[in-house]
């Protein structure tokens, strides 16, 4: 782990916490997203797997980067 995987780690969490704020404010607002789906939740769902990838890499004992 470094300092660069721990920032990497904050901004993607910070970006999965907007974008989930976003998918909430949809749900809340629209029924039907919770059947179809929407462009709000997907991206929602994205930046969850974007987040999972970068938290592997601070769990490493060791880092590329």
């Amino acid at each position: 782990m470094n300092i660069k995987v721990l920032q990497k780690s904050i901004n993607e969490c910070n970006r999965y916490i907007a974008e989930a704020k976003k998918a909430i404010k949809r749900l809340e607002r629209d029924e039907l997203a919770y059947i179809s789906g929407s462009k709000e939740t997907a991206s929602a769902r994205r930046a969850s797997m974007d987040l999972t990838r970068i938290l592997v890499e601070v769990r490493k004992p060791w880092t590329n980067e």
